[in-house]
């Protein structure tokens, strides 16, 4: 699977790199959302088949955060179908925002385990789809 990754924090950008990459997935990585090619496209990448089939990205990161960098891609009507965010310090706001937009919500410091989890669910959730 297609990863995109983003997290201003270097240490935690590496270290979660690693573990993709280590599972098999494909991995691109942005420390700023605003430098996503995707954050700035006009319309969603899916329609150029350029779209990934996770995002995981922080919540809190400077120039454009993670909440407003998945609530443009929901804007584009993105079809990727498995987004999660991840925070140290997530606030009541954002954290409700997050789950009426369907995303899945980890805490740093995050599982692992259940990050792996979360991942093959979806790759299984996808392999069932596009055999239907």
């Amino acid at each position: 699977m297609n990863v995109l990754l983003l997290d201003d924090d270097p240490f935690i950008l590496s270290l979660l790199n690693a573990a993709l990459v280590k599972w098999g997935h494909n991995v691109s990585l942005f420390t700023n959302p605003g430098r996503c090619p995707i954050y700035f496209s006009k319309a969603c990448p899916c329609t150029l088949n350029e779209c990934p089939d996770i995002v995981l990205t922080d919540v809190n990161m400077p120039i454009v955060n993670g909440m407003k960098f998945v609530e443009e891609l929901k804007r584009k009507c993105c079809k990727c179908p498995t987004i999660g965010m991840m925070s140290g310090d997530w606030g009541e706001t954002d954290l409700r925002k997050a789950v009426q937009m369907g995303v899945k919500v980890f805490s740093k410091p995050f599982n692992l385990p259940s990050l792996r989890a979360w991942l093959a669910s979806a790759s299984v959730g996808m392999a069932t789809t596009s055999r239907l």
